[in-house]
């Protein structure tokens, strides 16, 4: 028989193994930042030229690279085309092309030449969201890595960003880098 202490014990394990499902199970919207600010209108922060400075780390924590991006963005009012240019800590090179359209208020559909399909982007006060899938270089191949990418917007010229990338669901590296708008 089971006493009422080994009970409770068993009950709030099972509460919080429950709740960490649940939360896993219902991502963090961005509409939680709607009412921050500085408001982030990614149409004129991203016009103009920006440069990034990161990093690329393993799920351990280890840095893996560096890089710097020069970015260079373009606001048609209906499409955001914006230019990354990285260079790596182990001197290679790679350019990449977003091309954000706009759905609806606070809303894009994003492509770029190494996502596969389309990016789901979403601003809301000082944040903007992005899911969509990159495809990686590694090992003489590609992989394809699922990116939860957060920006934030702190001050009028710097955004804070961080990636989770994963792989099965299961976590495969993060970045973290500072946008600063010149």
């Amino acid at each position: 028989m089971i006493d009422s202490k080994t009970l409770r014990k068993i009950s709030l394990a099972i509460g919080f193994a429950a709740a960490s499902i649940l939360s896993a199970c219902c991502p963090l919207s961005v509409s939680v930042y709607k009412d921050e600010k500085p408001q982030l209108e990614i149409e004129r922060y991203f016009s103009g030229n920006l440069e990034a400075i990161g990093i690329v780390s393993d799920r351990s924590g280890k840095v893996l690279k560096s890089f710097v991006c020069a970015m260079k963005g373009s606001w048609d009012g209906h499409e955001l085309i914006l230019n990354e240019d990285f260079s790596w800590s182990d001197k290679t090179h790679q350019t990449r092309v977003w091309r954000l359209t706009r759905t609806s208020p606070g809303t894009f559909v994003g492509t770029a030449n190494d996502v596969v399909g389309e990016a789901k982007v979403e601003v809301a006060g000082n944040a903007m969201h992005l899911v969509y899938t990159l495809e990686v270089p590694m090992n003489g191949s590609t992989t394809h890595l699922h990116v939860d990418d957060w920006l934030y917007l702190v001050t009028d010229t710097v955004i804070i960003n961080h990636s989770k990338l994963t792989k099965f669901g299961l976590d495969a590296a993060e970045v973290v880098l500072t946008i600063r708008k010149n």
